[in-house]
């Protein structure tokens, strides 16, 4: 009996693996699914960071135009300056001259204060095009790493399922029945070690008979308060030992 119960202790363990390795075999894929959500969000927030540069551009480019507008306006003025006749006249071209003067040196500023936003964006969006990249190359290299795990663990799954099913025909059949049975309804624990007299699965004291019967390991014994299968934490010797 010792031997189906180290059996039964193997094929728990066994079992515990296989479901670690199924749960990290569902996660890998989301983790590379994540990988191409940063990887996106990056780049979305790069492309933004891009589309705001051009707009700068394109109303640098505007300011420009009316600049220059505003300087051939001030050049037509200054023409006809010279050839009004009367004080009236004069003092309305002086006054619509300074008007377009003023109107230059707003747009001016404005422009001067583009220009220097400009230059500041050019140099942080050659600095973020950096990191962009780097964190593109950088998840990248974890897909490809995951893609690697995950290859594992499917070789891994099939090693662990077939030495289940190797351990399996090695035990008595009403005894991995019952086993089946246990690990389906107790959350994958079937088999419980008892350590000073306690189940350490649900922690609770076993009769003192019961675990006197256990030290015989002549017969399988289950706990009274949660049903596992239980064994000693250090199993007794075998007779032929």
């Amino acid at each position: 009996m010792q031997e189906q119960l180290n059996f039964l202790i193997q094929l728990q363990q066994l079992d515990k693996s296989i479901e670690q390795a199924l749960v990290n075999a569902q996660e890998n894929p989301r983790k590379r699914e994540q990988i191409d959500q940063e990887t996106q969000k990056i780049q979305e927030i790069f492309q933004a960071f891009k589309q705001e540069i051009n707009e700068i551009k394109k109303q640098r480019k505007g300011l420009e135009r009316e600049v220059e507008e505003l300087e051939q306006k001030i050049k037509k003025s200054q023409v006809k300056l010279m050839e009004v006749k009367t004080n009236k006249e004069y003092r309305a071209m002086l006054t619509e001259v300074d008007e377009l003067k003023k109107g230059k040196s707003g747009k001016e500023d404005l422009l001067l204060d583009f220009l220097e936003r400009l230059e500041e964006g050019i140099k942080k969006e050659g600095v973020l095009k950096g990191d962009v990249e780097a964190q593109i190359a950088k998840g990248e290299f974890k897909k490809k790493e995951l893609e690697k795990e995950g290859h594992e663990l499917e070789e891994d799954l099939l090693k662990l399922n077939r030495k289940r099913k190797e351990m399996s025909a090695l035990m008595e059949p009403g005894l991995l029945k019952q086993y089946e049975f246990l690990r389906d309804r107790l959350k994958g624990t079937a088999v419980a070690e008892v350590k000073e007299g306690a189940c350490l699965t649900c922690h609770i004291h076993i009769p003192p008979q019961l675990y006197n019967e256990l030290h015989r390991q002549d017969r399988i014994i289950t706990c009274p308060s949660c049903l596992r299968i239980l064994y000693l934490s250090i199993p007794a010797q075998s007779k032929e030992e």
